[in-house]
């Protein structure tokens, strides 16, 4: 913001014929009469004042003798209503920046010890001070309008007059006695906080209080309904409102269960101008809007939903909610909240637009939008799937950085090479359970049986005793036959199609080509029998590339008919017989009568259901134990919906009249799929109706569904979640995790993840293709897995039988950042780093609240220029800035950089640094930020200053300080 230039009323003097001023009127009219009648008094200045400043203190004191004494009485401004109090507003001279007062300061203090200075509060007795006056040794008096501040002596144009009429002197000075008499005494309050000052604060303090402002929140008011942000959250909400503030956007990454729905809603709100008419646009999934609507109504914040997915349509009178959805977008402006709930669905649209499959129809509409001046927030659990391009997809929708290369500015957008780099980022923010525990556990929220609890208002949550993680081992149906049938490649296709990913090794897009049929095929095999005779029967409905011809649908139609014609009269048979729509869209490699002869057996023999299908046959151990012998809930996830209706068919068969299995899939002539969202939804709530506070006449003691339903959902009333069929990426794995890894009001609950595993993958045959593919895919699972577990804090697959964690013990937040992996993949240090600060400022809360409003300290560290930390306030915001004594520049840091510098535990000393040293490099960093941003020095306070000196230069610091007299500008 530019200064404001401020015209002065120019100072006019009246003088006697000894050339002291008699009467005056414009601007330093008051400091004149100081300079010229402070020196004659001999034992006692009396001043009525409406204010006084330290500052206003500091210019008048050195033109008094040291043995004269002060008296100040403080009263109310006629005609004004004044706030603060008359401490409050002493005190505020202490963060200033424009004027070194650490002597002043200093001097002060011993004259109030020796009785040389007395300061009483006159406001309370309703007396008027429109006329403020000065009386020396009752010889002289000056009165006028100039009160005994920096402004009013120097700043403001003020009037003043001088008397030397003795009954005039007397009244004035026993009305000031009398009232002084009655006044509050001021001195011993005063005195405290000066010399808490002079003192200096502990490095800790310094870096307590930064965080405190940094990341408190005011209270708002809420509507019933709407739930007040937990301390976990309070530091996310805080930084992110400086990121969105700063940047134009933040993306928080929080595990499942953390309450990102509270998040969202707490930044959208305090995200609204004042006065002015915004709105929020929420881009979120269906299955999480009643949710977000709970949280935002209740905050009265304006808001217009969209389900997720429409940012991937065209708009068309068809699609009327994309259309609108659309024109919102482009009527973005800076009173616009964009709101990403899930953002993980956009992960692939980076590598769409650089793999020149097309232009995203999402950074299209959302890039433009947040160009206008549109703030955005991405939410998700789960940013990481497959590689770290899914990052840089993300960061593509935050505002772009500027960039200056060769003088020119640019905008370009945020992105990363590595993991360490992502959390590092000052627009990232992540929160995971380890973070989450660690706070509770510093804030000494443990119960009499040593469970770390999260404190909800009045109510004690807690996340899972422990997670049972099982891989169960499985034999696959007809593994001999279909893998031979794969190894002769009976699910080639002919042309394998062109494909491009990202590899996190080379950090680059490569070209590869993929056999869609093969894989397809292969997914099918791994999911149910049911799946697989699908997939033969679309292998048998396509022909090879040699029988390609004008009657190629006839010859594929009487080949199949041929030898099918029995299979299709099965009693099981669940497709009409279409070749146009069963085939696949690509030519096959071997030839039709080559795959009929390998493959019309198999699909008998799965139509016969004479084979052993050991993978259910886990599963329904996994049912008898947690639903039947310990009554407990599971969840099952598929990637197939005809498997779906297979396990739906098979469990009823099997716990006919004992379970009731609740299903998000259906048949819909002959062809399986998803139910309507609202079907959906009820069966959700009917599965877990006390984590949607339902009343439900009847339970599903088993829910199967897709992926489709393991996003923001809560069905922590199960305890047990089975990875049926194996996830592509590391954020399905993870989002289907989150359904029941949630917090209660159980503490001893304990949550199970089962995972099945296909037999084959342990065997030692590397000639077989098919066998090696399979490896591939479970090994690039739980590689995927692995870099992204950070984010939970804790894995959901065990490459063992059988592992546990135990929450409390297990997922430490020390033994995570020193010794483990993690610190090369996502969430790494940064992320830990900004959590960490958070838990420190829960853990001393309560101390953070009573330090005083301004702070200076020093203390020592490991780098090699000396620098001061200044944490500034303009406009009521907070500024921390970095200032280099070397180089005497300010340094470009963000925000979560400068907490790390300026960290330290409770019992950091202080360096050996003279007090007024800090103060004058705290105001020379604190003038050099004004200078940048073309700020008034006026307009801004200094609430923290911490000198940061290298280790064992402190010595030759103050060599230099001893050789310096003067101290202050």
């Amino acid at each position: 913001m530019p200064r404001k230039s401020k015209s002065k009323l120019a100072l006019v003097l009246q003088l006697n014929p000894d050339g002291q001023p008699i009467a005056g009127v414009g601007s330093g009219v008051g400091l004149e009469f100081i300079k010229a009648y402070f020196p004659e008094a001999k034992n006692i200045i009396r001043i009525a004042s409406a204010y006084f400043s330290l500052v206003g203190y500091k210019l008048g004191r050195k033109y008094v003798a040291s043995e004269v004494q002060f008296q100040i009485l403080v009263g109310r401004e006629e005609g004004k209503h004044v706030q603060a109090t008359v401490i409050d507003e002493i005190i505020a001279d202490l963060g200033q920046c424009d004027t070194d007062l650490w002597k002043t300061v200093f001097e002060l203090v011993e004259r109030m010890k020796s009785g040389r200075f007395i300061i009483r509060d006159a406001r309370e007795m309703q007396v008027p001070f429109h006329c403020k006056f000065y009386i020396c040794d009752s010889k002289l008096i000056w009165h006028g309008s100039s009160n005994y501040s920096r402004r009013g002596l120097c700043q403001s144009a003020e009037q003043v007059s001088v008397s030397q009429d003795s009954e005039r002197i007397c009244l004035f000075t026993n009305w000031y006695d009398d009232v002084a008499q009655n006044a509050q005494d001021l001195l011993a309050e005063l005195i405290k906080k000066l010399e808490d000052w002079l003192n200096l604060a502990t490095p800790f303090e310094v870096y307590l209080k930064t965080l405190f402002l940094l990341n408190n929140l005011a209270e708002y008011p809420l509507c019933l309904g709407a739930y007040s942000p937990v301390y976990y959250q309070k530091g996310v909400i805080a930084r992110a409102l400086r990121q969105a503030n700063e940047y134009g956007g933040a993306l928080i990454i929080a595990a499942t269960g953390l309450g990102k729905t509270v998040i969202g809603a707490e930044i959208a709100l305090r995200l609204q101008p004042i006065g002015r008419t915004s709105l929020v646009i929420l881009i979120a999934p269906g299955g999480v809007r009643k949710n977000w609507e709970q949280q935002l109504e209740n905050r009265n914040v304006y808001f217009k939903f969209f389900n997720i997915d429409l940012l991937f349509r065209k708009a068309s009178e068809e699609s009327r909610k994309t259309t609108q959805l659309e024109k919102e977008l482009q009527r973005a402006n800076d009173n616009t909240v964009i709101i990403i709930d899930e953002a993980h669905f956009y992960r692939n649209e980076l590598l769409r637009e650089q793999s020149k499959r097309g232009k995203s129809l999402v950074y299209e509409r959302i890039v433009p939008a947040v160009k206008a001046g549109a703030k955005i927030l991405l939410l998700t659990a789960t940013a990481y799937g497959t590689d770290y391009l899914n990052l840089n997809s993300l960061l593509y929708l935050l505002p772009h950085r500027f960039y200056k290369p060769n003088l020119l500015e640019e905008q370009i957008p945020w992105e990363i090479i590595d993991a360490e780099e992502f959390s590092r980022l000052p627009i990232v923010t992540i929160l995971g359970l380890p973070h989450v525990l660690q706070m509770a556990r510093n804030r000494g929220d443990i119960d009499t049986n040593g469970r770390t609890f999260i404190q909800f208002g009045d109510e004690r949550r807690y996340l899972p005793k422990s997670l049972k993680l099982y891989s169960l081992r499985y034999r696959l149906f007809l593994q001999p036959e279909l893998q031979a049938a794969f190894d002769r490649r009976c699910f080639d296709q002919a042309f394998k199609s062109p494909y491009k990913r990202f590899d996190d090794d080379k950090m680059a897009i490569c070209e590869s080509a993929i056999d869609t049929v093969y894989n397809s095929s292969l997914t099918h095999w791994l999911s149910s029998p049911i799946a697989m005779a699908y997939s033969i029967e679309q292998n048998l409905a396509t022909l090879s590339y040699c029988e390609q011809t004008e009657d190629s649908s006839q010859l594929t139609l009487n080949l199949w008919e041929e030898s099918a014609t029995d299979i299709h009269n099965q009693e099981h048979r669940s497709f009409n017989l279409d070749t146009q729509n069963r085939s696949h869209k690509t030519w096959m490699y071997l030839s039709l009568e080559e795959r009929r002869n390998t493959l019309i057996p198999l699909l008998e023999r799965l139509r016969q259901s004479n084979y052993t299908d050991d993978k259910f046959l886990k599963l329904q151990n996994i049912i008898q134990e947690h639903c039947l012998d310990i009554r407990g809930k599971v969840i099952i996830f598929v990637k197939r919906y005809l498997t779906a209706q297979y396990l739906v068919s098979m469990l009823e068969r099997t716990f006919s009249g004992t379970l009731r299995i609740g299903c998000t899939v259906e048949t819909d002539e002959s062809n399986p799929r998803l139910k309507a969202g609202l079907q959906r939804f009820e069966i959700l709530k009917q599965f877990s109706p006390r984590s949607h506070n339902y009343n439900a006449s009847t339970e599903y003691n088993v829910l199967i569904c897709t992926d489709a339903d393991g996003v923001g959902v809560n069905l922590q009333d199960a305890d047990t979640v089975v990875n049926y069929d194996p996830p592509e990426g590391a954020d399905e794995l993870f989002q289907r995790a989150g359904r029941v890894l949630r917090m209660t009001a159980n503490s001893e609950r304990v949550v199970q993840f089962y995972t099945l595993v296909p037999l084959i993958i342990d065997q030692t045959d590397s000639r077989s293709r098919v066998q090696n593919d399979i490896c591939k895919r479970f090994t690039r699972i739980a590689h995927r897995h692995d870099k992204s577990k950070r984010i939970l804090g804790s894995g959901v697959i065990s490459e063992e039988e059988q592992s546990e964690i135990t929450i409390d013990s297990d997922l430490d937040v020390e033994q995570l950042t020193r010794d483990s992996k993690f610190l090369t993949d996502i969430g790494g240090l940064g992320a830990e780093s900004m959590l960490s600060h958070i838990a420190v400022l829960e853990q001393y809360r309560s101390r953070a609240e009573e330090l005083p409003e301004y702070l200076l300290s020093a203390r020592n560290y490991s780098k090699p220029q000396p620098r001061i930390f200044v944490l500034l306030k303009y406009e009521s915001k907070d500024f921390p800035i970095l200032f280099n004594l070397s180089s005497k520049k300010l340094e470009k840091q963000d925000e979560l950089a400068i907490l790390d510098l300026i960290a330290c535990i409770e019992s950091e000393p202080c360096a050996a640094i003279q007090a007024a040293e800090i103060e004058k490099i705290a105001n020379q960093a604190a003038r050099a930020w004004c200078d940048f941003e073309n700020i008034s020095v006026d307009r801004v306070s200094k609430i923290c200053g911490l000198y940061l000196v290298p280790f064992d230069k402190t010595v030759e610091i103050n060599r230099l300080l001893d050789n310096t007299s003067n101290y202050e500008k």
